[in-house]
């Protein structure tokens, strides 16, 4: 498993945590990803590395911004 940590700003709330979450989902190949607004990140686990282009491109789209 491949552990990939993004910053995600702009998240206040377990509704945004899942609506980034639903994103990622939808977006990539993912066994699990956990959002945390407390922390300002998102934790995602995957059998093959992810785009990062695409992976920022796909939160920022949300209307959070990934660092």
């Amino acid at each position: 498993m491949i552990q990939t940590t993004v910053k995600v700003s702009g998240m206040a709330c377990s509704m945004c945590e899942a609506h980034v979450n639903d994103t990622i989902r939808r977006a990539f190949s993912v066994e699990k990803v956990s959002s945390s607004h407390a922390k300002g990140e998102t934790v995602i686990l995957s059998k093959e590395p992810l785009d990062e282009n695409a992976l920022r491109a796909a939160i920022d789209a949300t209307g959070y911004t990934a660092g």
